[in-house]
This record gives structure tokens, C-alpha cells and sequence, in this order.
């Protein structure tokens, strides 16, 4: 009788013993997702709307602060190009501001985007730019009276990292003002190519080249959770045999809570690159230039 006490006591401590395991194991798996949301909700919580504070603590000291800014910009834009000994191959486009139909209909694929991290006074930033499209049109009569099929394709690469330094921080007309001076360089790369029914093999200019840049970036904070930025640059000092090139952008900011941002503006750049291989009678020869010019809006995550 003794013995079968003892026994039902092991078993009831056993189950005990396993419920509360079980019930632990249950809290730990719990208690993971809950540590890790914390955790996040943590990290959002260190961001802040757009102010002229931006990669200082409360305190004064250096932080980390980080904005990636995906963005849709729809410029008008024209381009022209020679290639070849002496430029005997030569083209050239004007276009207005696309309309949502213009997109759809000659777009094939686009990638904009700019990020920017600051650390106290120091920043560092990159901007790219990658377009691909291709349009087509009736062209004649030719050589046989008949109308042919003009294609045309194009696409483009800009990638601009930098780096800057925040050389004021103080107020205008009582508002919070900052400059950044700001250097780097751009990487361009284009390429084009024209067929038709009378010339089927077309042509296929293309190319890259660098351009080091230096400029400036001005931040106007006219009203909590609002941003005015104005920043220009200018690029390729004669390298590459002579290219230049200059970008400038006005865009407004607002902070719509701590990590997400509104921005709406307007940009432009352009640049231009001269054959590096060019002889002297076409020495100064222009092979490549481009310039865009338009509105942009786009969207900000701060962290």
C-alpha cells in the first residue's frame, strides 16, 4: 500500500514537473519574439523626423543616422552623340516630360535611389541611376518608295557616391540652416543603338567614363518635421580627355513620423565627355552629351 503511495506521488511529480517545463518552454518561445520586437521597436524608436540635429545626440555626441530615399524622377531630357573617326557617326534625341502612357510604351526598366548616412559633422552618400528603354517609329520613303521601321533603344548608368562635411550649423532669418561641403565622383555609363528596314545592322555607340565631383548641400528647416535642400555640384574637370559636367536639385522633405519621409522636387543635371582619342584635326570633338531636367518625388526610410 506504502508502495503504490510513493509511486502515484512520483508520477504527480513527474506530470508537475513536465507541465511547468512544458509551460517554461512555452514562455521561452514566447519571450524570443517578444525580446526581438522589442528590440526593433527599439531601433525605430531612435529615429526623428528630418532636423538640423540630424547625426548628433540629445547630448551633442557623434550618432549614426541613416536615410535611403528610392525616388521616381520624370525629366525632360536631350542627348546627342557622335562616334567614330572624325564623328561620322552623329545622332541625337530632344524629349518633353514623359507621360504615364510615354512610360509604359517605351520603358523596358528604371532604377533610382539615394542614400545617405551621417555621423556627426561627416556624411557619406550615393546616388543611382539606371534607365533602359527603347522606342520605335515609321520612317521613308526609301530607296524603293517604301515607308520602314526606325527602332531606337537607349540606356544609361550613373552611379555618384561622395563623401561631406558639415561646415555651418546655425540659422537663417531665425530658422535652422546646415552646408555640407561635398566631394566624389560619378560613374557614367551609356549605350545606344538605331536599326531600320534599310539598315538593319544600324549603329551601337556607347561608353563610360568618371567624373570627380565637388559641391555643396544646403538644409533649411523652415518648421518641425519639414526639410528644404538645395545642392549643387559640379563635375569632370577636364579628365577623360575633357569631360564636365553639373547637377543641382530643390527638394522639400517632410517627416510623416520618425522613419518615413515625404520628398518633392525638382532636379537637373548634365554631362558631357569629349573623345579622349581624338587627333588633331577634331581635337575637342564632342562624343557624348546629356542633360535632364524635371520634377521628382520619392519617398525616405530613416533609421
Amino acid at each position: 500500500m506504502e508502495r503504490s503511495k510513493r509511486r502515484a506521488l512520483s508520477r504527480s511529480a513527474r506530470a508537475e514537473t513536465a507541465g511547468r517545463s512544458t509551460r517554461t518552454s512555452g514562455i521561452s518561445r514566447l519571450a524570443v519574439p517578444a525580446c526581438l520586437a522589442l528590440a526593433m521597436s527599439a531601433g525605430v524608436a531612435q529615429a526623428q523626423p528630418v532636423s538640423a540635429q540630424d547625426g548628433f545626440a540629445a547630448n551633442g555626441a557623434y550618432q549614426w543616422n541613416f536615410e535611403l530615399d528610392p525616388y521616381l524622377w520624370l525629366p525632360a531630357a536631350s542627348a546627342s552623340f557622335a562616334a567614330g573617326r572624325n564623328g561620322q557617326f552623329t545622332g541625337g534625341t530632344t524629349t518633353s516630360v514623359p507621360s504615364v502612357s510615354d512610360l509604359f510604351q517605351t520603358l523596358h526598366g528604371a532604377f533610382m535611389g539615394a542614400a545617405i548616412t551621417r555621423y556627426g559633422p561627416f556624411s557619406g552618400e550615393v546616388d543611382i541611376q539606371w534607365v533602359d528603354g527603347a522606342q520605335g517609329k515609321t520612317i521613308g520613303p526609301g530607296p524603293g518608295g517604301n515607308f520602314g521601321h526606325l527602332s531606337l533603344s537607349a540606356s544609361y548608368v550613373r552611379v555618384a557616391p561622395g563623401f561631406g562635411y558639415e561646415v555651418w550649423n546655425g540659422a537663417l532669418a531665425g530658422l535652422p540652416l546646415t552646408v555640407d561641403a561635398r566631394v566624389g565622383f560619378a560613374y557614367f555609363s551609356w549605350s545606344a543603338k538605331a536599326t531600320s528596314l534599310f539598315d538593319p545592322v544600324g549603329v551601337s555607340p556607347g561608353g563610360s567614363f568618371v567624373q570627380p565631383w565637388l559641391g555643396f548641400r544646403a538644409s533649411l528647416y523652415p518648421a518641425e518635421r519639414w526639410r528644404v535642400e538645395l545642392a549643387a555640384l559640379g563635375q569632370g574637370f577636364g579628365v577623360s580627355g575633357g569631360s564636365w559636367g553639373w547637377g543641382s536639385s530643390l527638394i522639400g522633405t517632410y517627416s510623416v513620423n520618425s522613419w518615413f519621409d515625404v520628398n518633392l522636387g525638382f532636379r537637373a543635371l548634365s554631362s558631357t565627355r569629349y573623345d579622349s582619342n581624338a587627333g588633331p584635326l577634331n581635337a575637342g570633338q564632342r562624343s557624348f552629351q546629356f542633360t535632364a531636367y524635371g520634377p521628382l518625388v520619392g519617398v525616405g526610410f530613416r533609421f
